[in-house]
């Protein structure tokens, strides 16, 4: 009994979470440093409160556990499964596309890949053998908020540009020969592949939306015991009212954003967990890319701020 009895007290801490009291003006949330209303707020007859707090490290795991089967199901069906809605919304959006605007769409879709190349190759140079040594240069001038004019601070804009410079000239020879490449190769051929990266695309919808709305089903506790979970099940969860969903995902927010909770899980819940996920994640076009414009096609990537770690 007297382990149990520390367990609890040491959970409780390092507890954190929000209470939630819905009633006919609408959901209020518990601002107080505890997580509750003050005693004086007494519950009225005509309202329910709900505890939200993280989940725990075994539930944010089974949560990305199941987002990731949930994005691994949808890129099947986006390219193998000819007859799923997923399949079929991806060649639509393909078969609207010019043969020019195709190897654009496939530009655009590796453009991070032949960044980090360019950057990795302008590295490998001799001039940048001592990169840390700018960045920790140019860091510690920002920090000090040194005039424009200090000369060894614009010795290290003029470096830092130079650097940028080069990655751009880099990365532009590699957009060329990559352009050169898929303009030689047929139709058929490119629409496969762009076929495969919008598979990508449409999988990683499929992965936020099921990673958001299992964590927010976690999120959700009895009002007096924290530990047990209010909804049976997530489609449970997922059948609630709007309105309900919002104040969940706006409480859970606060902890997510604070705590940053879920860090290192894919960038997923992070900055958009207090918004509703599409209704039909599989052929959302929110993430999609554009058809390049003229001036997308002669553009290059921005180099990487030496001046961040």
């Amino acid at each position: 009994m007297a382990n149990i009895a520390a367990r609890k007290k040491l959970s409780a801490l390092y507890a954190r979470g929000a209470m939630i009291r819905f009633g006919p003006a609408g959901p209020r949330i518990a601002v107080a440093e505890n997580g509750k209303f003050p005693v004086e707020d007494v519950l009225a007859d005509d309202e329910l409160e709900v505890w939200v707090a993280p989940p725990n490290p075994q539930q944010r795991e089974m949560s990305l556990r199941d987002a990731q089967a949930a994005r691994a199901r949808s890129l099947l069906r986006a390219r193998k499964d000819e007859d799923s809605e997923e399949y079929l919304t991806s060649m639509a959006y393909l078969s609207d596309m010019t043969f020019e605007t195709l190897v654009e769409y496939l530009l655009m879709a590796d453009q991070e890949g032949r960044n980090n190349e360019a950057i990795r190759l302008t590295l490998a140079e001799k001039e940048w053998e001592n990169i840390d040594e700018l960045r920790d240069g140019m860091r510690q001038f920002e920090e000090a908020g040194s005039p424009d004019n200090d000369p060894e601070w614009k010795s290290l804009q003029a470096a830092d540009k130079r650097y940028g410079d080069q990655v751009d000239v880099e990365e532009h020879r590699l957009t060329d020969a990559a352009r050169e490449s898929l303009a030689m190769i047929g139709r058929d051929e490119l629409e496969r592949r762009a076929l495969e990266k919008r598979g990508e695309i449409v999988g990683s919808q499929a992965f936020m939306y099921e990673y958001e709305r299992q964590m927010k089903y976690y999120s959700v506790r009895d009002a007096d015991n924290h530990m047990m979970l209010f909804y049976d099940n997530v489609r449970e969860f997922s059948e609630s009212e709007e309105i309900v969903q919002t104040a969940i995902a706006d409480a859970l927010g606060r902890f997510i954003r604070e705590g940053t909770e879920a860090k290192n899980s894919q960038g997923v819940v992070p900055g958009s967990d207090s918004s509703e996920p599409p209704s039909k994640p599989e052929t959302s076009e929110v993430s999609t890319p554009k058809e390049p414009t003229e001036s997308v096609k002669s553009r290059g990537t921005s180099k990487p701020p030496l001046s961040t770690p």
